[in-house]
């Protein structure tokens, strides 16, 4: 194994990280003393050779790495690397990683789902003093436990207080009082016609109708140019326009490669 040093913790620095995509990944680790300076030379190279070694020398030390492991394997699949190793699909990159590492699905899967669940609520855990080192497992049940109780605020208490089989508990308890979700609106087309949630297209008022023809505009405008629409859920229209960038810009890197 490479020599391994120790990094300062960017995130609490006063001055702003110098590369967004290292900060991006690792401004959570600075306290994690495996993260080295030659990992983060390794991942933020963006090439999936590297990435890809670095995961290897880490699933065969003694220590099994499973944050950096985790880690490798979230940027590999959210920065779309598995193209640039001919791979159509992360899941497909990943039958190949299991052979190399030598680990097994489940663990690599479990490793990934901490690190993206790490990132994702990352300043909803800190703000309620939660430790990766101490909890990590407890990840796996965060999205469990977000849907099953209302209360946000709540669930971070817990994740960060409870013993791991309190609140793998927890996670899977429903809370009664939560109020049931409300059942999708059925669409339908009769006879030509097309029906919301039992309504005629003619019923609907003036909103929820120029809802229902720009989404089916957009959809078959995609699909009329012979493209593939991949349809996603945002809280609201300011994360959706967000959103919508990221995946315009990571396509056009992604076909500048092909």
């Amino acid at each position: 194994m490479p020599k391994t040093e120790t990094i300062k913790n960017q995130y609490d620095s006063p001055f702003p990280p110098m590369d967004k995509y290292v900060s991006k990944y690792f401004k959570h680790l600075g306290n994690i003393q495996e993260t080295g300076t030659d990992i983060i030379r390794a991942f933020s190279t963006k090439n999936i050779s590297e990435i890809e070694m670095a995961i290897r020398n880490l699933a065969n030390s003694i220590k099994n790495h499973i944050f950096l492991i985790g880690m490798g394997c979230v940027i590999i699949d959210r920065e779309a690397l598995y193209v640039d190793a001919g791979y159509r699909s992360y899941l497909e990159y990943a039958n190949h990683l299991y052979e190399e590492t030598g680990l097994s699905p489940q663990s690599i899967s479990a490793m990934k789902i901490i690190m993206e669940r790490f990132l994702d609520y990352g300043s909803e855990l800190r703000k309620h003093g939660f430790s990766l080192e101490q909890n990590s497992n407890k990840l796996l049940y965060l999205e469990n436990a977000l849907e099953n109780h209302a209360d946000r605020s709540e669930v971070f208490k817990h994740i960060t207080n409870d013993t791991f089989r309190d609140f793998q508990a927890y996670a899977r308890s429903p809370n009664l009082k939560k109020p049931p979700a409300k059942p999708l609106p059925k669409i339908k087309i009769i006879n030509g016609k097309i029906t919301v949630a039992g309504k005629k297209y003619e019923e609907l008022s003036d909103k929820l109708k120029q809802t229902v023809e720009k989404d089916f505009s957009d959809v078959f405008g995609i699909r009329y140019l012979g493209n593939e629409p991949v349809i996603t859920q945002a809280y609201d229209e300011r994360e959706a326009k967000a959103l919508k960038k990221g995946i315009d810009s990571l396509l056009k890197t992604m076909r500048a490669k092909r």
